[in-house]
């Protein structure tokens, strides 16, 4: 009888784990950003959903896109900024929550250059010097034209805009002279921000400075194709529910510790203090809500930068089925 009840239990058990369903999740590159499903995917909250979750990391949105549209990935968490540029194109893509909502990204300039600057350089400081970006037309080189134009500067002439994919190179180059500044994203800036490195922030998203665009703008969101988030409605519920359950440990002060335990598990060679700290710095942005007025940011961003013709409208970027989740995380 007890070798009965265990081939039982054992049955059961194989046909739950068979049970699970299969996601490929991808996402744009890896970050901070991305912090929920670090913490969804190490903590078992896609488990707990009956999903097995492989997530794969991407080289940028460029990357990302291909593998989604192809049906490689079936869903992704990737700029909001993106996501409109696909649907402007005539690609069938939709978001269903906010991933991180606010930019976590800072204008950085070298020590050197900040003591000959004043010790803490202004926007305006910053012409004729030499910025660095990922990529024309990145999100960072987005950022950085339309912030040079709210003060109004042209990031290509007065900032000397230039291309330098990789932060790695980036700080090659910063370390050479070759370039003064940069606009990198977390744990790059708290990395860069600490020695041996000291560079220095003339303005700080996660704190509010800039242009309030960058402010609660649906930054990242999880994104699919409408066909298949039509017909895996479901699936798509219990993977934002697992994501909003993510975001409310991220809240809760209680669970700091644990949420960096398991984000370390993701970032194996940044050390613990630091993971700590860029943590953080950004806890109020991993909110699920996507709101009209965060579609809006994104494409005056867009729109001013030259990247979209014309504004999308909501309806056809955002799937609100799921916003009964979403107003179930309080801050």
């Amino acid at each position: 009888m007890k070798v009965k009840a265990l081939l039982v239990v054992a049955s059961v058990w194989a046909a739950t784990v068979g049970a699970q369903e299969k996601i490929v999740l991808g996402n744009s590159v890896h970050g901070l950003h991305a912090l929920p499903l670090y913490v969804a995917v190490n903590g078992g909250l896609f488990k707990q959903q009956g999903l097995n979750v492989e997530q794969v990391n991407f080289q940028g949105g460029a990357t990302a896109t291909p593998a989604l549209v192809g049906g490689s990935t079936q869903l992704q968490a990737a700029g909001t900024e993106n996501l409109l540029k696909l649907v402007q194109q005539g690609q069938p893509v939709a978001a269903v929550m906010t991933i991180q909502s606010t930019m976590n990204g800072a204008i950085m300039v070298r020590g050197d250059v900040a003591q000959k600057l004043g010790g803490k350089p202004q926007l305006k400081d910053l012409k004729g010097l030499k910025i660095a970006t990922l990529a024309r037309g990145g999100t960072a080189d987005m950022a950085l034209r339309y912030i040079a134009a709210s003060i109004g500067q042209d990031a290509e002439k007065d900032w000397g805009l230039t291309p330098i994919l990789g932060y790695d190179k980036q700080l090659a180059a910063l370390k050479a002279g070759d370039i003064d500044g940069s606009l990198p994203i977390e744990p790059v800036t708290t990395i860069w921000a600490r020695p041996p490195i000291g560079m220095v922030s003339v303005m700080e998203m996660l704190k509010g400075e800039g242009p309030k665009i960058f402010q609660d703008m649906g930054w990242v969101t999880l994104q699919g194709k409408k066909d298949w988030i039509a017909q895996n409605k479901d699936t798509v519920r219990k993977m934002v529910s697992a994501l909003i359950q993510a975001q409310k440990m991220i809240a809760d002060p209680a669970q700091r510790d644990e949420v960096v335990k398991l984000a370390a598990v993701s970032f194996p060679n940044l050390p613990q203090p630091i993971l700590a700290a860029t943590i953080a710095a950004q806890v109020h942005t991993y909110v699920p809500q996507l709101t009209e007025e965060m579609i809006d940011k994104n494409n005056e961003l867009l729109v001013k930068t030259g990247n979209l013709r014309a504004p999308v409208r909501y309806a056809d970027a955002v799937d609100r089925s799921y916003a009964d989740l979403w107003a179930g995380f309080k801050k």
